[in-house]
């Protein structure tokens, strides 16, 4: 799930309660304003937050606090196992501030978890320049994403994509070492500040860096946390990123 990083301005984090229309698939998943004849806040989708309200903590509740994540139109439920009055009324908790900052793993594709891909150098590069694995960084467009070493003589070092071809992607700001043949990498389409937008998972819990630069959700990343070979696998990676269409926003 999507996860609180921090606050921009060092505030705490502002939770409230919201009546919700639809059904709840998850923790951790964005919502937007109600559109008209709904009865409360709704889901975000993978391209879509628009007027963000917030962040989900729990999978909807009832009146009493206990888990509900499904609606009813149904006037009251009756008694509850507690000998309470219950009621048709069902919510989700949501953090508002709109310069909350969220954490999302980077996953290979729509399916969340899955394995970043590593890409094999298959050309030299002596001037630490060329990241060449013989397959296109234009089909789906890495121009502008950011690319860093997992193996090699570079392992945990990152770069800025400045140029992409069919078989490459181009950096400015050298790699401190040659990129030899057999060495790995990994590239996502997120620069933090300059990038707009991150598209989310099926589930909405995290960031495909499977898309093009340019392609998602209005989010604006802030950094980027990219691990290298010594962190124990490349599920790892994560953007850090804040709303570019809060519902709270002043402008």
């Amino acid at each position: 799930m999507a996860s609180l990083a921090y606050i921009l301005s060092g505030a705490a984090p502002v939770m409230k309660k919201f009546q919700y229309g639809v059904t709840l698939t998850a923790v951790g998943i964005p919502f937007t304003i109600p559109a008209a004849n709904t009865a409360g806040v709704v889901i975000g989708t993978t391209t879509g937050a628009t007027d963000l309200v917030g962040f989900s903590l729990d999978q909807g509740l009832d009146r009493l606090g206990l888990p509900q994540s499904t609606y009813t139109t149904t006037q009251g439920t009756g008694v509850s196992a507690t000998g309470a009055a219950n009621s048709a009324l069902r919510t989700v908790t949501l953090i508002i501030n709109p310069d909350a900052c969220w954490r999302f793993l980077m996953t290979q594709g729509a399916t969340s978890n899955t394995a970043l891909t590593l890409r094999t150098v298959t050309s030299a590069s002596a001037g630490g320049t060329a990241v060449t694995t013989g397959e296109s960084w234009t089909s789906t467009e890495y121009d502008e994403g950011y690319t860093w070493c997992y193996a090699g003589a570079n392992a945990g070092d990152a770069r800025k994509i400045t140029s992409t071809s069919s078989t490459a992607g181009t950096v400015t700001i050298p790699f401190d070492n040659a990129i030899a043949v057999g060495d790995t990498f990994i590239r996502c389409p997120f620069t933090p500040m300059q990038g707009t937008t991150i598209q989310l998972s099926t589930d909405l819990t995290q960031a495909d860096a499977s898309i093009a630069v340019a392609t998602g959700a209005p989010f604006r990343p802030i950094e980027l946390v990219l691990r290298d070979s010594t962190d124990n696998g490349v599920l790892n990676s994560f953007v850090i990123a804040v709303s570019n269409s809060h519902a709270l926003r002043l402008a």
